[in-house]
């Protein structure tokens, strides 16, 4: 009778490993997956450098502490002193368009950003601009930018007017 239990026992305990190491496998795998096809843009990127390409100067952002973050269809930046805000994006190819910026407000519902708020987000290095495009009544302001290098670590981009590059690395 006790080899009966003692087998029992030791069936049980496989079994509960089992489940506790499938159980602690789904967490984890859980937690770090989404479903996104944006490939090594999903990430938070820190702004380093701007380069002005008409001035041909070079401004250092490291202090300003910028941020650009991405995960599936929304875009947030924040930083600078400057506050959160939140955008769509398209990325496809080499292209990048951001556009339809809010504040960051939960409480408010994250209202959209009028056209005198626009300058606000410079600092982030965006130069939003209204393209004639209107969604549901809205004027959607945008900017599009060309990807130069994207990677794991590493993300420039130069603006749709070609006056400004912007250096990130992954943060």
């Amino acid at each position: 009778m006790t080899r009966i239990w003692q087998h029992s026992n030791k069936m049980m305990s496989k079994f509960l490993f089992f489940i506790l190491y499938s159980l602690f496998f789904i967490t984890l795998t859980g937690c770090s997956t989404h479903s996104s096809d944006n490939g090594d843009l999903d990430n938070w990127w820190y702004l380093r450098q701007v380069d002005d390409l008409t001035e041909n100067t070079t401004t250092d952002y490291v202090s300003k502490k910028v941020f650009w973050g991405y995960i599936g269809a929304l875009m947030q930046t924040q930083g600078a002193g400057a506050g959160t805000y939140l955008y769509r994006f398209d990325h496809s190819g080499n292209t990048l368009r951001v556009h339809t910026p809010r504040h960051h407000s939960r409480g408010k519902g994250d209202p959209l950003l009028t056209e005198d708020e626009l300058s606000k987000l410079e600092v982030h290095g965006l130069h939003l601009k209204d393209k004639g495009n209107v969604n549901d009544g809205e004027i959607i302001y945008e900017e599009t930018f060309t990807v130069e290098e994207l990677n794991s670590d590493r993300m420039v981009l130069l603006n749709e007017d070609k006056t400004l590059r912007l250096h990130f690395i992954a943060y």
